[in-house]
């Protein structure tokens, strides 16, 4: 009688580490171009650096005063905003096109799928919105600035997300279509493609999701703790960093895929559209690109 073939059991698989960069200070940042496959980092001594999709060094650039960039998805063009306000859009080598300045501190910018405008939080609570040739397009206020921003890529709409309390939509003609008020801290606001699927990493709160029409889903059942996430373009994924430094892929409904220790704790994350790949940039260490791979393992007979 033919033995059968033993059973399948849902027990996480580990990534794979594809490539590894180390630059030359401590990360504080991450944006993937998904359409291109390149990745613009940076780091707490004010350098920008641009990888390709397999971790070779493209460009970098000296910015001083940095504390925030982005990239468009198409990898068309890059910016950078700084502690004076400064504000530059860089080329895919990033050389500068332009520079410009708002008045205050910058905090966090965001760029859209194409790279024809460029949102710009400063420290008072002021959104700045700048188009492709460096003209102001609209200036809105915002009740606690914003620390994370992210266009939606499919749809005409600008999201933001103070780091307590405030989760806000505008659309591009600068109105505010909804916002909400949230007792959490937040570390990151994700979207996925279509804004059906808005996520937020709340710490100790977890994962806390909206729908594009700002209603409250409540949260992801995710037992962990979250302070980092990202998700793939159909939303179906959902890759976080927890504070026990290991970086989780979930799927839809916070079930864990795959696991990846790291040695100290995560600062960025970026995800590729498939969800096939992942870049973490790590505290004081490298940035590292991941192969994600999940389904259940066999059980050796």
């Amino acid at each position: 009688m033919a033995t059968p073939p033993p059973p399948s059991i849902p027990v996480p698989d580990v990534p794979r580490s594809a490539w590894s960069q180390s630059i030359a200070a401590s990360n504080r940042g991450l944006a993937l171009a998904r359409e291109k496959g390149w990745l613009l980092a940076w780091d707490e001594n004010h350098w920008l650096y641009l990888f390709d999709h397999k971790g070779h060094r493209q460009a970098q650039r000296h910015t001083p005063g940095l504390t925030a960039a982005c990239c468009a998805e198409d990898g068309s063009s890059y910016a950078a905003v700084g502690e004076h306000g400064e504000v530059w859009w860089l080329a895919p080598d990033l050389m500068p096109r332009w520079e410009r300045a708002v008045p205050h501190r910058s905090v966090a910018a965001a760029m859209d799928s194409f790279g024809q405008y460029l949102a710009v939080a400063d420290s008072r609570g002021h959104l700045h919105f700048i188009d492709r040739q460096g003209r102001p397009v609209h200036k809105l206020d915002s009740p606690r600035p914003l620390h994370h921003l992210t266009f939606i890529p499919a749809a005409p709409y600008l999201l933001g997300s103070a780091d307590y309390g405030l989760v806000i939509c505008f659309d591009l003609e600068g109105r505010t279509v909804w916002r909400d008020g949230l007792v959490a801290h937040v570390g990151a606001l994700a979207v996925n493609g279509d804004g059906e699927r808005i996520v937020l990493a709340c710490f100790t709160e977890g994962l806390q999701h909206y729908s594009l029409k700002g209603k409250n889903l409540g949260r992801i059942p995710y037992a962990g703790t979250c302070s980092l996430a990202a998700l793939s373009f159909d939303g179906s994924q959902i890759l976080t960093a927890n504070l026990a430094n290991q970086i989780h892929l979930l799927d839809r409904d916070g079930k864990i895929l795959c696991i990846f220790p790291l040695e100290k704790p995560a600062v960025a994350l970026a995800f590729a559209a498939l969800g096939e790949t992942a870049v973490v940039a790590v505290s004081g260490g490298p940035i590292l690109g991941l192969e994600l791979r999940s389904g259940p393992l066999k059980r050796k007979a």
